[in-house]
């Protein structure tokens, strides 16, 4: 379902009319009408690139996540910071690294001061366009799905209005006081749709063989223009990640090739191997300092080796700059066996945090990804006591070593840190979903948001 895209797209174009309309009122009032068409000429081509570099920054700053698009005092937090750092951008390129013919002072000014002003007014009405207008009526949905139809119920900005569940019968499953409306599966779904002007169904992948007589009466729907989709794709399509009632045998034939990707595997490689060359260049330069604080903070080796799971089940040794102290002499923070990170950890020594918060600590992985043994992209490796562990509790775990581990990934972004099997649950369906839709443009997604993690202190 393409209606967050479509809404996404339609506040980038906004955006964008904005960006020149605020250019074009700021000259006009500048210069009038007479010198207008000159200097619209003149300032048009070095002011698109910096409004493609304002649109990046609004991007990683989360201003087209619309759980924050509505106007909120998150959304007037993150502008007013996306605001501020794309005008020390513009300063910035246009002062002190000075590739244009124009150094505007006056206009800049003016041009930032109207996007301001016209962003917030045109949010604003972005938000009231955006308003549901997709009536959705989900048939039998699990736990995943009901969950996802509350949040969309709390955020009517993502533009779709639940209108209930079916059930087999009256809260089967469900709390008294749930918020979504139900009917029986004793009620025509005819009826339904009729009165409430249902536009979309979500129905169970087998519903054909556990519910026949629904079924018949979905396929006379189709000639109402009412869209039938099944609850799993609807649900990835959302949450970027594959929902639990999908992991079954015929999900992974179906949809994980590994080796269906020749030329975007070796583009990656490529890739991998250029920007490790540049990674070591940096690991060069800050290596020295970050060895002067490690060691004065804390005794013990600069690096740490440990052991991970690669692609094929192959094992490999991360490296990585020591964040904890030192039990053991070859640097690790363990003394009874494998013992997963957690949030504020004790071991970890105070500059270790903030390098961790960075991602500092994972620099020195860019010799993994020149060795070949990780990818700038991928789902994080994990130990193999670890693997052992969640192969107990998640069958299918191993598919995640289908593809190379990286230093990123889609799961990190969206996910924050991991501490219990269920939760390790929750980030191997995002594995999942990067595995199965792995691509140029998702990887580039993943890197924005990176971005956005280390810019805002998420990192671990």
């Amino acid at each position: 379902m393409r209606t967050v895209k479509a809404r996404q797209l339609m506040l980038l174009l906004g955006d964008v009319i904005v960006l020149y309309l605020s250019l074009a009122i700021a000259l006009l009032i500048r210069y009038g009408m007479g010198e207008f068409a000159d200097q619209y000429a003149l300032h048009s081509g070095p002011m698109s690139l910096i409004f493609l570099l304002w649109i990046i920054i609004l991007y990683v700053n989360g201003m087209y996540d619309l759980y924050v698009a509505k106007p909120s005092q998150a959304f007037m937090r993150r502008f007013v910071e996306s605001w501020l750092i794309s005008v020390g951008v513009a300063v910035t390129l246009f002062y002190l690294l000075p590739f244009f013919t124009i150094t505007p002072k006056t206009n800049l000014f003016l041009l930032s001061a109207l996007f301001g002003v016209l962003f917030v007014g045109w949010r604003l009405l972005g938000n009231r366009l955006t308003r549901a207008d997709i009536r959705v009526l989900a048939i039998h949905p699990d736990a995943d799905i009901t969950s996802l139809l509350l949040t969309l119920q709390r955020n009517p900005q993502l533009g779709y209005r639940v209108i209930g569940v079916v059930n087999s019968q009256k809260n089967n499953g469900s709390s008294t006081d749930s918020p979504l409306q139900e009917f029986t599966d004793t009620t025509p779904i005819r009826a339904i749709v009729s009165e409430h002007q249902v536009t979309l169904i979500l129905v169970p992948k087998n519903m054909r063989d556990t519910h026949t007589a629904l079924y018949g009466e979905l396929y006379e729907l189709l000639f109402w223009n009412v869209y039938t989709m099944p609850s799993e794709n609807f649900f990835e399509s959302l949450t970027g990640r594959v929902p639990l009632s999908a992991l079954r045998d015929s999900w992974f034939f179906e949809n994980l090739r590994p080796n269906h990707l020749p030329l975007y595997d070796a583009v990656q490689r490529i890739m991998d191997c250029v920007l490790a060359v540049f990674g070591i260049l940096g690991l060069t330069v800050l290596t020295p300092l970050v060895a002067l604080f490690i060691k004065w903070r804390s005794p013990g080796p600069l690096f740490f080796l440990q052991e991970r799971v690669g692609r094929n089940g192959k094992k490999f040794n991360v490296i990585k700059f020591r964040t904890m102290h030192a039990l053991n002499k070859d640097g690790s923070a363990e003394i009874a066996g494998a013992q997963m990170t957690t949030r504020d950890d004790p071991r970890v020594t105070p500059f270790g945090a903030f390098i961790r918060t960075l991602r500092l600590d994972e620099l020195p992985q860019v010799i993994n990804v020149l060795k070949g043994d990780m990818s700038f992209i991928g789902p994080r490796p994990e130990r193999p006591q670890f693997v052992a562990e969640f192969e107990k509790h998640m069958p299918y775990y191993t598919v995640r070593h289908l593809v190379k581990p990286g230093l990123s990934g889609w799961a990190q972004i969206n996910y924050p840190y991991a501490e219990t099997v269920e939760q390790q649950l929750t980030k191997f369906q995002y594995d999942l979903y990067y595995i199965k839709n792995r691509s140029f443009l998702l990887d580039i997604t993943i890197v924005l948001k990176t971005l956005h993690v280390v810019l805002y202190g998420k990192g671990r």
